[in-house]
């Protein structure tokens, strides 16, 4: 099977060696990339620590070169074996290589963005209405528990009022939060 492989690889001109070079080798680095990501690489370009951040991903990134040299070298067998001159075959495989990059820059762009830190931010829920779970006792003499929709999930949270008891079942309105992190609710 190798002197197949060795007969083959000789047989063929020396501009599609060079294409398909490019391409296995591109390939190669590309299927190695995504083992070491699956095996447990970290890359991400999101940063929880500072979500004001926007996620980046450079149009010169490992990826988009990747990219751009598979694209570029396989482009270039397709043409050479299509017997189009080593210019042409050439110029098309840099746009193709560019297109490629340009693409998976564009797709991790918009993955990145979808990317969220999952934390609850309890201001959020003010002005939000929600049902009574657990009673909520008059005036802040204990938490109860309310059901509230809050960023897109029903939370049930500890509740106080600072008027008049709240049975079960009963409509609220949550008006602040705490600084404990208790909402504070009133009848709705």
């Amino acid at each position: 099977m190798l002197l197949d492989l060795t007969t083959w690889w000789h047989s063929l001109p020396a501009t599609e060696q060079l294409f398909w070079a490019i391409g296995l080798i591109s390939n190669s680095f590309f299927a190695i990339y995504l083992i070491l990501q699956m095996v447990g690489g970290h890359d991400s370009d999101f940063h929880p620590e500072h979500p004001d951040i926007e996620p980046t991903f450079a149009i010169l990134s490992l990826r988009s070169i990747m990219a751009f040299g598979m694209f570029l070298g396989y482009t270039g067998v397709v043409c050479t074996r299509m017997g189009v001159g080593w210019f042409i075959t050439t110029v098309v495989g840099i746009l193709a290589g560019i297109v490629a990059a340009w693409l998976a820059w564009r797709l991790l762009r918009l993955v990145l963005r979808l990317q969220s830190s999952g934390t609850l931010d309890l201001q959020n829920a003010v002005g939000k209405t929600g049902t009574v779970h657990l009673v909520v006792p008059a005036q802040s003499g204990g938490a109860g528990k309310v059901s509230v929709e809050v960023q897109g999930a029903l939370r049930e949270l500890d509740a106080v009022s600072e008027d008049e008891e709240i049975p079960t079942g009963q409509s609220v309105l949550v008006m602040a939060i705490t600084d404990d992190g208790l909402l504070i609710v009133k009848p709705f």
